[in-house]
């Protein structure tokens, strides 16, 4: 096993969640490291592996008996050079060879995606971005916590003091939906968080705005909507005649009713879209489930970055939508984690879009892997969420509108466990004895987002799931810090 994970660890390359030093490295930057990783989207160091832009195959393997005091002093840091302190770290020491053809160790530190922004004690904060750690200075400060969703755009006061502007119908229906008939307006709302008292005089909360405001866009004066383009084919066109099937548009209005307009949009596509002829029978075009489809946007809705002004915007393929929101993934939410994690980035709107009686969203914490197990129930293929190094700045999902090849179930799982695969061992696990063939499916699926392609030769290319981390199971326990 310590063979497997450093022959892994030596086919990593360095990027925004993995870091490799010698452990002569001085402490304080290995602590710049780990609050970047913190503060960006979790990572892993590994001690006592040379950089490979230094050294190439073992000879990167230099181990942590060189730096015993430099790691050492590296955890009393953790302890106590980082604020608030960081959530739990875990380590790992796997026995390896060293260079010099001793025994030795590497340590592993994970350092988790967290919840708020974390600062060294002299007040520098770090972000990482690709191989480098970058110090952020008040603005950019002030927008990671949006993102984080450790401030709350949601809760911030409007200029917007009018009830005219409001849709009157909407906030007579989320009335009686929550026995609030017959209440003062003003006083229902501001129980509700969704209105403030300022100087005096009761506004909108920007939740409230984008709740309940006839157009939110104009009233916040950015880009509160959905975009949606419908393309021909599974590809947009940049050159000639654009490969519309019909010209963008961009719903607006109050949060609730963004949602039907694309949910009706969708059933439209489904409805206009003739069958085709799959194998023997004639199945429609459409295979997404409508509920797969309507957790997306409906969480796209809920959990994107209103402080970005941008819409959300969907896009259709013929052989895939993608529903792609502003802003990444909020607190400690990731690509690996999505599944089984929860953090809202905007609690009141989740809430009140929640309390409607025929609302989109169930709030249980169960829709993502619901939608998961529909599309594998429809024999599609699993809800694909691209990571921050593809889409920095937004979180993509893509529905893919095709049906699973027999052979991808035993890959995904086979990855799942062991993390990469080559064309041989994939040929082993499926039975496919042409390796021409086996690369044909590989390449397919590096086509459709499923896989993602490594390796600079095709002698030494392997895949990988792009939304998993290689490093993501080798670790086991927390590392114990005592806090003061």
């Amino acid at each position: 096993m310590s063979e497997e994970i450093l022959q892994l660890l030596l086919r990593k390359e360095e990027w925004h969640t993995f870091e490799c030093k010698r452990a002569l490295i001085s402490p304080s930057k290995l602590l710049e490291t780990a609050v970047a990783f913190a503060n960006t989207d979790g990572g892993t160091i590994a001690v006592g592996l040379e950089d490979p832009k230094k050294a190439t195959g073992r000879n990167r393997v230099t181990g942590i008996s060189e730096g015993a005091s430099n790691l050492s002093d590296f955890l009393k840091l953790l302890e106590k050079d980082i604020d608030p302190p960081l959530p739990p770290v875990q380590r790992e020491e796997t026995p390896i060879t060293n260079r010099d053809n001793k025994s030795d160790h590497l340590a592993l530190f994970r350092i988790p995606k967290s919840d708020t922004v974390h600062s060294l004690k002299n007040g520098d904060t770090f972000v990482r971005r690709g191989q480098q750690n970058v110090k952020i200075g008040a603005r950019e400060i002030e927008r990671l916590q949006y993102e984080k969703g450790a401030r709350h755009f949601e809760d911030e006061a409007s200029t917007i003091q009018d009830i005219t502007e409001l849709d009157e119908g909407l906030l007579k229906k989320y009335i009686d939906d929550t026995g609030g008939a017959g209440l003062d307006i003003w006083q229902f709302l501001k129980d509700n968080g969704l209105a403030v008292r300022r100087n005096g005089t009761m506004v909108l909360t920007k939740a409230g705005v984008l709740l309940f405001g006839k157009n939110p866009s104009v009233l916040l004066k950015g880009k509160c909507g959905i975009k949606i383009s419908h393309y021909f084919g599974t590809a947009p066109t940049y050159s000639g005649n654009p490969n519309f099937v019909e010209k963008p548009f961009t719903i607006e209005g109050p949060l609730l009713k963004q949602i039907e307009v694309a949910l009706g949009y969708f059933r439209s596509v489904v409805k206009k879209s003739p069958p085709k002829l799959r194998g023997a029978t004639f199945r429609p075009s459409i295979l997404i489930p409508e509920w797969a489809f309507q957790e997306s946007v409906t969480n796209a809705v809920v959990h994107r970055n209103y402080s970005i002004a941008d819409d959300i915007h969907i896009r259709f393929f013929d052989d895939r939508v993608e529903i792609e929101s502003p802003g990444t993934y909020p607190g400690h939410v990731t690509a690996n984690n999505l599944r089984t994690e929860r953090f809202a980035r905007n609690p009141l709107i989740q809430r009140t879009l929640n309390r409607f009686e025929d609302s989109p969203n169930l709030d249980i914490g169960e829709g993502v892997d619901r939608m998961f197990k529909i599309m594998k129930e429809h024999n599609l293929y699993e809800p694909l969420y691209l990571p921050p190094n593809i889409r920095p700045n937004s979180v993509l999902l893509m529905l893919l509108n095709l049906q699973r090849l027999k052979y991808w179930d035993t890959v995904s799982k086979y990855l799942d466990k062991h993390f990469i695969i080559a064309n041989q061992k994939a040929r082993e696990i499926t039975d496919i004895q042409d390796s021409v063939e086996m690369s044909r499916l590989l390449k397919g699926w590096v086509k459709q987002g499923l896989l993602q392609r490594l390796g600079s030769s095709k002698k030494a290319a392997y895949y990988k799931k792009p939304n998993v981390e290689l490093s993501r199971g080798l670790f086991s326990r927390p590392l114990k810090i005592k806090r003061k």
